[in-house]
């Protein structure tokens, strides 16, 4: 080649010292190489077998002997010495390409596209083409690549949608949105990524079809990952149940479905929120969260089929398709949700304290009540509301606290059916506010303050264990308040704190 100078005594010494010096020593590495079975002893070989010989034969014609750079065989041997260098270095880009390829995946690392690792490999051909070409056999290039220029803006015309395609695939490899095996959803296509190559992609769906779906589609929709950053995902069902059943219940029969379906993870735990209340239909939305979206319509079937025997397991019940045809009475309809007398009568002799009424009084208090529900978490019952009326905890449980603006929450007693409430001296103790709060789902019948009164004031029985209850709250609240702050019992444990209500009446 013209490039490497002219004959000399320096490039006679290398041929006769030099060249075989390296044989030697590359033939030692060989060995070396072949004892641990080295991928890069084949290009060793080359380099050994044909690269200096090839240079050895070059350097003699050459810089020693002065033959022309135009000779045949002086092209020959040029060629056949820039051919072997460049199988042994694409050998070694090759092995280096497969290490990087079977390096194992590491959370948070993308992989290196695959367009980066073919790039060595690209240019090292290109670069041997063109010392080829140019240099070994002289061809000037100039002109080929004009008539290349023209050529190519017709052929760019011809094949742009191909090129378009071509382009996108090239920036997908780079920007890696998914990789294969991700599952993806574009426009209408969703499904598992199987090969992505520089004119198309390739989802598996979920029937099973593999859909090919050009680059530059791609390239220009939004596509969802399902599967990156991280393969959580959230499942959300809705769910319709009949309007009667109290929320606090529906939910905790969803939730026991939810957590019980096969695949749902433990965190985040399943949620149950209520998006539409509408009678005779409430909608329910139940939130699951999964490890992989491949499984999310069978995580929904699952649930789906769940609900059904956990609404039986609760005594939830779930809307019937059928309809029915009627007139609607509201006056006949309101009257028919609200509890009779008798049935208020029935709830009210079910409490212990007023079990030792006579049939006269009971009727009293029921003619004069009326029957509300209230959820977990609600106030029944505000000392400072000014409210004296009675009332009596028919289902559920309830407790009795002692509030404050800057305060935590203390615990006086735990409140449960059949007991009675209300009746509170003053409006709180020490600027803090007595409140009762229900911590399940509680059924309460309220009796106006006057008849209540006048039924207490004709008992001496029940007015003695009301006074009684007043009592042993009082006293409670005086050693509440005189204990220290670290002893004071947390919401929740208050009957650790003395006798219940129902023990102090009984």
């Amino acid at each position: 080649m013209r490039s490497f100078g002219d004959t000399s005594a320096l490039w006679a010494v290398v041929v006769i010292v030099v060249v075989p010096l390296a044989i030697i020593v590359v033939a030692e590495l060989d060995e070396r190489l072949r004892q641990r079975e080295s991928a890069l002893r084949s290009s060793v070989v080359t380099l050994r077998n044909w690269t200096l010989p090839f240079f050895a034969i070059w350097a003699l014609l050459v810089p020693v002997l002065g033959l022309d750079g135009g000779d045949f065989v002086v092209r020959a041997a040029g060629t056949g010495l820039v051919l072997s260098i460049a199988v042994a270095v694409y050998g070694v880009i090759g092995r280096l390409v497969a290490d990087v390829r079977s390096r194992p995946a590491v959370p948070g690392r993308r992989a290196v596209p695959q367009l980066v690792l073919a790039l060595p490999k690209i240019a090292t051909i290109l670069v041997a083409a063109w010392l080829l070409v140019d240099d070994v056999w002289g061809v000037d290039l100039s002109a080929a690549l004009t008539a290349l220029g023209v050529t190519s803006l017709v052929i760019s015309f011809a094949l742009q949608d191909t090129l378009s395609g071509l382009a996108a695939g090239l920036l997908l490899l780079s920007d890696q949105p998914f990789q294969p095996g991700d599952w993806i959803r574009a426009g209408d296509v969703e499904g598992k990524v199987v090969d992505i190559n520089w004119r198309t992609s390739r989802i598996l769906t979920r029937d099973g079809d593999t859909v090919i779906v050009p680059n530059s589609e791609l390239a220009g929709a939004s596509v969802v990952n399902y599967s990156s950053p991280d393969a959580l995902h959230r499942v959300v069902v809705s769910v319709q149940v009949a309007f009667h059943n109290p929320p606090t219940l529906a939910k905790a029969m969803l939730l026991d479905a939810a957590r019980g379906t096969r695949g749902v993870v433990a965190d985040p735990p399943p949620a149950v929120r209520v998006v539409q209340v509408d009678d005779p239909l409430m909608t329910y939305e139940v939130d699951m969260w999964i490890e992989d979206y491949a499984i999310a319509p069978r995580v929904s079937s699952d649930f789906g089929s769940l609900v059904w025997y956990q609404s039986h397991r609760h005594g939830v019940g779930l809307p019937s398709p059928a309809q029915d045809l009627f007139i609607y009475d509201g006056v006949t309809t309101a009257a028919s949700s609200t509890p009779t007398t008798a049935e208020l009568r029935a709830r009210l002799a079910a409490s212990p304290l007023l079990a030792s009424l006579d049939d006269d009084q009971l009727d009293l208090l029921a003619n004069a009540g009326h029957a509300l529900r209230y959820a977990v978490g609600e106030e029944l019952l505000r000392a400072s509301a000014g409210s004296r009326d009675l009332v009596v905890l028919v289902d559920g449980t309830a407790l009795l606290q002692l509030v404050g603006p800057d305060r935590p929450d203390v615990a006086v007693s735990d409140l449960r059916s059949g007991d009675v409430m209300g009746l509170l001296d003053g409006s709180g103790v020490a600027g803090r506010d007595l409140v009762i709060r229900a911590m399940t789902d509680c059924d309460v019948v309220i009796v106006d303050a006057d008849v209540a009164g006048e039924v207490v004031s004709r008992s001496a029985a029940l007015s003695a264990a009301l006074n009684r209850i007043t009592e042993v709250r009082r006293h409670r609240l005086e050693r509440l308040l005189a204990a220290d702050t670290s002893h004071i019992a947390e919401p929740g444990r208050g009957s650790s704190l003395g006798a219940t209500d129902r023990e102090v009446s009984s």
